[in-house]
């Protein structure tokens, strides 16, 4: 965050970040770090691509920006971005000529999702977690029983923090009361505060 905080001082214009439209409300799908960087400097306007999309496009394309940048996601963010491929309908492609829907086939949905996984973990997933959508792929690739990945609690708590702290960013926008926004950034150095004091952390090496 600092390194781009420094390069807008020295007036480096960074990449814009991405901006989801969901039903009107805009939620940040790629940047946070230079928004970030820009409120550190002052700036009251960040250059940004604004896109309309679905809640469920917008899930996508926040899991298709982490996973091109910074450290390898963990295999249960991975499923995440999977679920999210699908759910978004990003396996759907146009059907050809005297055929039926098109779709992407397993390979091409393991590329998608940076070449971090298998075509068939992609296969094993699609099965537990969209049977009715594995039945269209027919015997493309059949599951193969994995072993069970040890569960990790933190990563829930963290996901479900990070899912609540973007709602509520995107809910303060509009409140335009100066007493009522005072109060919720009164509440939310608050909670930072307490973040920061009651454990060790160390910051992120990778954007979001």
């Amino acid at each position: 965050m600092d390194r781009y905080a420094n390069a807008l001082r020295a007036e480096v214009e960074l990449p814009p970040v991405r901006v989801a439209m969901v039903a009107g409300v805009p939620v940040l799908v790629d940047g946070w770090h230079r928004v970030a960087a820009h409120q550190i400097t002052g700036a009251t306007h960040v250059p940004a691509l604004v896109t309309e999309a679905t809640a469920q496009e917008a899930r996508w394309l926040a899991a298709e920006a982490n996973l091109t940048h910074g450290l390898p996601l963990k295999k249960g963010e991975l499923r995440s971005a999977f679920r999210a491929f699908i759910t978004a309908r990003r396996h759907r492609v146009p059907a050809r000529a005297g055929q039926g829907p098109g779709r992407l086939s397993y390979r091409d949905i393991a590329k998608a999702l940076g070449g971090h996984v298998t075509h068939q973990t992609v296969s094993n997933w699609m099965h537990k977690d969209f049977p009715d959508i594995a039945k269209e792929y027919g015997s493309e690739a059949t599951p193969m029983a994995e072993a069970p990945a040890p569960e990790d609690p933190e990563e829930g708590f963290a996901r479900t923090a990070q899912e609540a702290i973007a709602q509520a960013l995107s809910a303060a926008r509009g409140v335009r009361d100066p007493g009522r926004r005072g109060a919720l950034v009164a509440a939310t150095e608050a909670a930072l505060r307490e973040l920061r004091e009651g454990r060790a952390w160390v910051p992120p090496s990778h954007e979001f």
